[in-house]
């Protein structure tokens, strides 16, 4: 036990010393204290768009360690937008009947803060989902699930570009 306990402060000891923070220290120096996520609906897929605003209130809280506040408020606006989504062909069978699409979505991410910096983000992610010939409802789950993931590949490029901004650009 005294062991584990001595370990486990030389380890933190190690961490602090070579000037490791935490991405939440980073996203502070870009974003401030407290955060207001606008969605921009998009129209094809508003269901996603939504889930997309749920995401993205999630991450502020738990990974960034803010506040979400009213728009009048928040410290910094963080705008967020799905502006395309693009469903490729990539696998066909023996009749030339579609598989397996990829679904490729592109986000927007405006940040707006306090101090006058405003940035903008594009990023992009994809997943590979089933085609049912069956069941279409099944097909449309496995797309709007594909979205979703995509959406967080974005949200995860998003995180660095952040910690990146409260790294190098806005440093206190």
């Amino acid at each position: 036990m005294i062991f584990r306990a001595f370990f486990f402060f030389v380890v933190l000891f190690l961490f602090k010393g070579c000037g490791y923070k935490p991405i939440a220290a980073y996203a502070q120096n870009a974003l401030g204290d407290s955060v207001y996520v606008k969605l921009i609906v998009n129209l094809p897929n508003p269901e996603n768009s939504v889930e997309f605003k749920d995401l993205m209130n999630r991450l502020v809280v738990q990974r960034f360690q803010n506040r979400l506040a009213s728009e009048k408020d928040a410290d910094s606006i963080i705008i967020i937008e799905i502006t395309n989504v693009t469903d490729t062909s990539i696998t066909q069978n023996k009749e030339g009947f579609t598989t397996f699409y990829r679904a490729t979505v592109s986000v927007n991410y405006t940040y707006d803060n306090k101090r006058g910096t405003q940035k903008t983000f594009q990023n992009s992610g994809y997943y590979n989902y089933a085609v049912n010939l069956q069941d279409p409802l099944n097909t449309y789950q496995n797309r709007y699930y594909a979205i979703n993931q995509a959406v967080e590949q974005t949200l995860t490029k998003f995180v660095a570009q952040i910690a990146y901004e409260g790294k190098f650009n806005n440093e206190k």
